[in-house]
């Protein structure tokens, strides 16, 4: 679960300057990739939809923090989606190394280890909720 100090930290994070996603989110596809290189081939060449398709995810997924129900429905739909395209919990926790990544290298100074724990904790319950990265 997401505590309120994490959700204001992650909001903090989203919503700051530093943050440009246009440079954030192909950073976060090649830290992705070269962490989980078997993953690329799930991918278009063209990643441009992609890219959308990740800003209008994650826009939802942010929206949603402050309204748990909401946000379940919407990861419980996104987990079937990924699980059908054999997404597996290796996957998820290159995405989670590489989300971290991209947000530390994009943020700078803006970074704190309190963020990067809020951000570890939300996409760790993002992939629970998914039904990933569950204890076998």
């Amino acid at each position: 679960m997401v505590s309120a100090d994490d959700r204001t930290l992650i909001h903090r994070s989203v919503e700051s300057e530093r943050m440009e996603l246009d440079h954030f989110v192909p950073l976060f596809y090649t830290k992705f990739f070269e962490t989980c290189p078997d993953v690329r081939t799930f991918f278009p060449n063209d990643m441009a939809g992609q890219h959308e398709k990740l800003l209008t995810s994650l826009t939802y997924i942010i929206e949603a923090l402050d309204h748990p129900e909401k946000l379940s429905a919407i990861l419980k739909h996104q987990g079937e989606r990924h699980r059908a395209i054999r997404i597996t919990d290796a996957h998820f926790d290159g995405f989670i190394y590489s989300f971290t990544s991209a947000l530390t290298e994009t943020l700078g100074p803006e970074w704190s280890e309190d963020t990067h724990s809020a951000w570890r904790v939300f996409l760790t319950d993002v992939a629970l909720n998914m039904n990933f990265l569950r204890p076998t």
